[in-house]
């Protein structure tokens, strides 16, 4: 029977967070002065899936577990698998005043967040001719659950936009004697605080998942051939 498999890694920016709270214990009004709301921009990036099908089951069923995942033990094999990657990355940019040898007043201008696919590999069994219909029946299953990552994806920006303008927006001018170090501080801070939202995300595209991997929808997934 067919099993499909939805793996997500998320790859932040590495780095202290404890940097920048306190630079801005010791900033003052002055530095304050200069705030002006940052710019979020959100890129949603959707990399076609890469179709492999030249791997048996047993080999389908290594990759699955060599990625953490233990074969169901409700099904005799795996026949078709979705592996996902989401790496999450945040980029800061800011604006910088040197307001005495040594010493700046760092302002957070724009953020940029990268989220979605980077890479999706769809493996179905090699024992099934592509001309099959157990073949189309899998290949579709897959399919689905590549669609149902991208339409989640969809349906979380506006909250993790409204999130992410609302930390930026958070974040006021500091001092600091390293701008590009405060720089990295800034983008780790947003990231740390979007974790909460991010897993909220993950979990929901998880359920969403699940709902075409219950023990019916195989069964209704089977009824549709006589080729397996």
């Amino acid at each position: 029977m067919l099993h499909a498999l939805f793996e997500v890694f998320f790859l932040g920016l590495l780095g202290s967070i404890a940097y920048l709270p306190s630079a801005q214990a010791a900033t003052d009004a002055a530095c304050r002065a200069i705030w002006k709301e940052p710019e979020v921009d959100i890129k949603v990036v959707s990399a076609a899936p890469s179709l492999d099908h030249g791997k048996s089951s047993d080999q389908i069923e290594r990759i699955a577990k060599k990625s953490g995942f233990a074969k169901s033990s409700s099904h005799a094999n795996l026949l078709g698998l979705t592996h996902s990657s989401t790496g999450p990355t945040l980029s800061a940019a800011t604006n910088s005043q040197e307001v005495a040898p040594g010493k700046y007043c760092v302002r957070l201008d724009r953020v940029r967040l990268t989220i979605g696919s980077r890479k999706t590999n769809v493996y179905i069994d090699r024992k099934y001719r592509k001309s099959s219909c157990a073949y189309k029946t899998i290949l579709a299953h897959e399919m689905e659950h590549v669609r149902i990552n991208e339409q989640i994806v969809q349906d979380y920006m506006p909250k993790i936009r409204r999130e992410l303008k609302e930390r930026a927006a958070g974040i006021e001018p500091f001092y600091t004697k390293n701008p590009k170090k405060a720089r990295r501080s800034i983008a780790n801070r947003l990231l740390f605080e979007l974790d909460p939202l991010l897993e909220e995300f993950n979990e929901a595209r998880l359920r969403a998942n699940d709902v075409i991997d219950t023990p019916e929808a195989y069964a209704a997934t089977q009824a549709k051939c006589r080729d397996w």
